[in-house]
């Protein structure tokens, strides 16, 4: 979609960021009813558990960098969770000043709910497309993301 340019400037809602953070939006809506309702947690406490629940053992820096999300907001929900018993920390041996992230048995299962949700969802969403589109979409995402990160 091009980027309509009048006299009176740019119409901000033809832009493809614009697009994109609608999309994003509408998704984390969804995602918001559906977690708490189907699991018990938050979006926020989600995406912080289902990174730890796949990379057991995963450094506090490492969950920031794949999350990719402000570190406060990650050390909150962090906090969060290991008080709702859901998160394990243990010193890193390799380094006393770091720590490893785990789940309990509470946040495997919790993990385990949660994926189930995630992967109705997905498929949900993948419905939409045939193999050779959602390949594409995958292809174009890529190179969207590429070219946000040059802008930086």
């Amino acid at each position: 979609m091009d980027c309509e340019q009048t006299s009176q400037g740019v119409d901000v809602t033809q832009n493809l960021t614009y697009r994109v953070v609608v999309l994003a939006s509408t998704l984390s809506r969804s995602a918001a009813r559906a977690l708490p309702r189907e699991v018990g947690i938050s979006v926020a406490e989600w995406r912080v558990l289902s990174v730890i629940g796949s990379r057991p053992g995963i450094s506090f820096n490492a969950l920031v960098q794949t999350l990719d999300i402000d570190k406060g907001w990650i050390s909150r929900t962090l906090a969060q969770l290991e008080k709702d018993g859901m998160v394990v920390k243990t010193a890193d041996p390799a380094d006393r000043r770091q720590f490893q992230l785990s789940l309990s048995q509470r946040g495997q299962t919790l993990h385990l709910k949660g994926s189930r949700v995630s992967q109705q969802r997905q498929r949900h969403l993948e419905s939409a497309f045939s193999r050779s589109d959602l390949r594409q979409l995958e292809s174009l995402l890529d190179r969207l993301q590429q070219a946000a990160e040059r802008l930086e």
